[in-house]
């Protein structure tokens, strides 16, 4: 019986390590999206002195854009000066002036770079003296296909990394006398002309993208230093100099293999510090997984590429290599490389799935969880056909039939590329998760059917229905409700109720900051006589 190894038992240890850590981290409160905590004036106020500012605060610092912070009076006029910025050096905040005001209701419209380089907005109103129609914000010029363009973009990175650092890594680590190969060389070339082609289209769409604008706005100057001065353009301008000096590299000749793997290091950073790594808390720690994660999935592709270009080409032209028997050991030890690599994409993918998801319920119920689900499907059967090469390549298979999985296995990746690139450009499920909550409550021999369907972020619609000993509908003398935050000793907070039927009561749920808060439901049916009753709901 053949007894594992060393290294098999520790990765193996991993693997199951990071599936507990994973499953415990979904409960755990790790937001990658900047979230508005707090503004002044705040939402729905009604005010007896008008305002001379506005200020946003949020969970994290932010990057502004032109125009991320508007102001539109009851005239539908920007009420604002213009002046938008971080007050005092403060990148969690954010502030607009304000000029002469009129009674009525304004508009606050606001738009923002978040850590993890994705765009963030929303709206809200307050009132100055007395509440009137609110006023409509100017649409956005908004182009829907800039997202896609940029998911492509990331392919072409991708497909990049896959050729020239997946190519690379295998020839260091299973293959050192390839690298006189001219098709090797071919592969090496082209990976690092998308590298770089990607790394251009990310830097140039990305400012648009920001700014909800169309293609026309890729050589405007303010979008262009907005991305200079963000994690997510260094990151980009990094990898195009990598891309560079890996064609350089070639050049040098064969490189060691401690040199090749720190290539491939970076290459992998430049990656994760331009997506969800940057953001939210244990950054670190993300940014060395989501490197992992980028290496493992470019190794594996790359590999998988150079086998069915070069080694197990039906009639190999291979410098140095006489007989094809003599390449089976290549094929060989990228089998057991590709072994370890599939260990360390399924514990970082774990990983990924734990901080950006968060909970089970937001896989079904947001893009990202959906696409991510996708993702898995699609590894699982490249999985099943990895497992079937392997067995080919063990037990003396036919090498036809090994070229047709080999193959299939590269298609699968290159898919699972595609949707990740997709989920790069996508809110996390954990920020875009806005979970309902919904409780039968037993109070004062009442029963309170009890619906909060989310209206937004840190906002909830409120529905209760009340039932008598008949269950039927029924107004009590009195019905209160409010909320309160216990973890941050916030609150009672009250809710305005309003009349909406026999035995119906609806009213809005407005909350200074994310949490799992409790509402408690009063009903008063005398005098002296009330009861309440408690349900806990996640505020998103």
């Amino acid at each position: 019986m053949h007894r594992p190894s060393a290294w098999q038992l520790s990765l193996a240890g991993l693997l199951v390590s990071t599936v507990v850590g994973g499953l415990v981290l979904i409960a755990a409160p790790v937001f990658a999206h900047a979230v508005l905590e707090q503004s002044t004036p705040r939402p729905d106020s009604v005010l007896t002195t008008a305002p001379t500012e506005v200020t946003l605060r949020y969970d994290e610092p932010v990057t502004l854009l032109a125009g991320s912070l508007r102001v539109y009076g009851p005239d539908g006029r920007r009420a604002d000066r213009g002046d938008v910025g971080h007050p005092a050096g403060h990148g969690d905040e954010v502030r607009v002036s304000l000029g002469s005001s009129t009674q009525g209701t304004y508009l606050v419209s606001w738009r923002v770079i978040s850590a993890d380089s994705h765009p963030v907005s929303g709206a809200f109103t307050y009132s100055v003296g007395k509440r009137t129609a609110a006023p409509a914000a100017p649409a956005e010029n908004a182009d829907q296909g800039m997202g896609g363009l940029l998911g492509i973009a990331r392919w072409i990175g991708y497909a990049g990394s896959a050729l020239l650092v997946g190519v690379l890594l295998v020839i260091a680590w299973c293959w050192r006398e390839g690298w006189g190969n001219r098709d090797v060389r071919r592969l090496l070339g082209t990976g690092a002309a998308l590298l770089g082609v990607g790394a251009v289209l990310d830097f140039f769409l990305k400012g648009p993208y920001d700014a909800a604008l169309g293609l026309g706005a890729v050589a405007h100057g303010d979008l262009i230093r907005e991305v200079l001065g963000t994690t997510y353009g260094h990151a980009t301008v990094a990898r195009l100099v990598l891309a560079g000096l890996g064609a350089g590299l070639m050049a040098l000749g064969r490189p060691s293999r401690l040199l090749a793997s720190g290539y491939a290091v970076l290459v992998g950073v430049s990656f994760a510090l331009a997506g969800h790594a940057a953001a939210g808390s244990g950054r670190v720690l993300a940014t060395v997984n989501d490197t992992v994660h980028v290496l493992a999935a470019s190794t594996w592709l790359g590999g998988l590429v150079l086998l069915l270009a070069v080694v197990l080409r039906p009639e190999p032209a291979v410098v140095g290599v006489a007989e094809p028997d003599e390449l089976a050991p290549v094929v060989r030890r990228f089998s057991r490389l590709a072994a370890i690599l599939v260990l360390l994409l399924v514990a970082t993918g774990i990983y990924q799935a734990a901080r950006q998801v968060g909970s089970f319920g937001a896989f079904g119920a947001t893009t990202y969880g959906r696409e991510l689900l996708a993702k898995i499907g699609v590894i699982c059967v490249v999985l099943l056909l990895a497992a079937g090469s392997r067995a080919f390549v063990w037990r003396g298979g036919h090498p036809s039939r090994l070229r047709r999985t080999v193959l299939g296995e590269a298609l699968g990746l290159a898919v699972v590329l595609g949707i990740t690139s997709a989920l790069v450009a996508t809110e996390p499920a954990k920020t875009a998760y806005h979970p309902t909550a919904s409780a039968n409550l037993s109070i004062a021999g009442d029963t309170v059917q009890v619906s909060v369907v989310p209206d937004g972020d840190r906002q909830m619609q409120l529905h209760l229905y009340l039932f008598g000993p008949n269950q039927q509908p029924t107004d009590p003398k009195e019905v209160d409700a409010s909320v309160s935050l216990p973890a941050k000793s916030i609150g009672p907070l009250p809710v305005a109720l309003a009349v909406a039927g026999p035995g119906h009561r609806t009213g809005t749920i407005a909350v200074p900051m994310t949490g799992s808060w409790q509402l408690a439901v009063t009903v008063r049916t005398s005098a002296v006589d009330e009861a309440t009753g408690y349900l806990t709901m996640s505020i998103r």
